[in-house]
């Protein structure tokens, strides 16, 4: 097959000298993951648009037939790989990195700094500032932002209890890496305000937040450039469960009707680079039928559908459809019966893996399915759909 070329990659923002790190620490993974298979299978997610330069990642998303299934596709995986097994291992990693004199760009923040050897490409106070929710309105203009305010989680349940209206959204203030709506809690009485007390006992204080209708959802993607250039790489249509748990998204040719929110985009990436900040980044705004729009949360690293957006273009044209689906599917059986099956759907279905992870390759007592990121190319959404049924007659399994 062609070889199917990102429209960037990591190491034409950075150049040369720097280390991929892309896992959150465990003491660091309380608000954006939901266990630790999750979280060592999304250090594939990057390899197909990272460049040529180390990374670190897991063992399992690094296994030779994997690797050479992404190849086959068309997929040019420059990078030096340096994979890991456990935690413990991971630090030895670290560690021979930094003899190197190696600049790591993190994609999450490590809390405990002697667990982190070595330097960091963007200072990591003020990468956890710019994640942070409680810091919203510092980068988002206030027209464009949520009615919110900043509660002790003391007062959380006198406060909330108070309201005229319900739902009302509960999110994390930590220094923390947070996301994919591990750190949100809506609330629609006063039984889950009581519920969203006792989960985020552990912080000190939360963010009371007008819920806002969903019906257009979009996570908007920028490159921040060493040289202080920003690009606008696009907006993918966010799919989000009930609880607010990210589950993917739906890719589709740009639409023409966003010109304010990319410009308010320009300005925000614009501020966060004069503040020390280079890499990808994205936010997550819901944008009204007049063209109105709120950003109601930003994601100063990778964001979930980066990779599959810097990917789209070429997977587009060499299929001639234009509407795909970014999601991860697990798989019922071996991973070396995934990687044959995937096989059969890349030429059935269209279904583009980007990452596979073996979990028989980690120190650890994982779920043993096999598991796989990818992008589901279709004629429309209902296409996709129909095709997503067909998959589990192959053994696959959508998230």
């Amino acid at each position: 097959m062609s070889t199917v070329r990102p429209r960037l990659k990591l190491i034409d923002l950075c150049g040369p000298g720097y280390v991929f790190n892309s896992r959150a620490p465990e003491n660091a993974a309380q608000w954006i993951f939901e266990s630790p298979v999750v979280a060592d299978a999304a250090t594939g997610s990057q390899l197909t648009v990272t460049g040529r330069m180390p990374v670190l990642c897991s063992a399992g998303v690094a296994t030779a037939a994997g690797l050479a299934l992404l190849r086959e596709i068309g997929f040019a995986i420059e990078a030096e790989l340096v994979t890991y097994t456990d935690t413990a291992d991971r630090l030895v990693k670290m560690k021979r990195l930094a003899a190197r004199d190696l600049t790591f760009i993190d994609q999450h923040v490590q809390t405990d700094s002697s667990l982190h050897p070595g330097v960091s490409w963007v200072n990591p106070t003020q990468l956890s500032a710019l994640n942070n929710k409680r810091n919203l309105s510092m980068w988002v203009p206030a027209a464009q932002l949520p009615a919110r305010e900043i509660c002790e989680l003391a007062s959380l349940c006198r406060r909330a209890k108070r309201l005229e209206r319900f739902p009302v959204v509960i999110k994390s203030v930590t220094e923390k890496s947070s996301g994919g709506g591990f750190g949100v809690r809506i609330c629609h009485n006063e039984s889950e305000v009581d519920e969203a007390c006792h989960f985020f006992s552990p912080l000190d204080s939360v963010i009371v937040e007008d819920y806002l209708a969903m019906d257009k959802n979009l996570c908007v993607n920028y490159a921040v450039f060493a040289d202080g250039r920003i690009e606008f790489l696009g907006a993918a249509q966010q799919i989000i469960n009930d609880k607010l748990r990210y589950l993917g998204n739906w890719l589709e040719p740009p639409s023409a009707q966003m010109s304010r929110l990319i410009h308010v985009g320009y300005e925000i990436m614009q501020n966060a680079y004069q503040n020390g900040y280079r890499g990808f980044a994205g936010f997550d705004a819901t944008i009204g039928e007049d063209d109105s729009f709120y950003i109601y949360d930003l994601n100063f690293r990778f964001n979930g559908c980066t990779a599959p957006l810097l990917l789209y273009d070429t997977l587009a044209q060499r299929t001639g459809m234009p509407v795909a689906k970014n999601a991860s599917w697990t798989f019922k059986g071996s991973f070396n019966d995934m990687i044959r099956s995937l096989r059969q759907a890349v030429e059935k279905y269209q279904l583009f893996p980007i990452s596979a992870f073996d979990p028989t390759c980690c120190n650890e007592n994982y779920d043993p399915e096999p598991r796989v990121k990818a992008l589901l190319f279709g004629i429309n959404k209902e296409d996709i759909n129909e095709k997503q049924q067909d998959l589990s007659s192959l053994g696959f399994y959508c998230l």
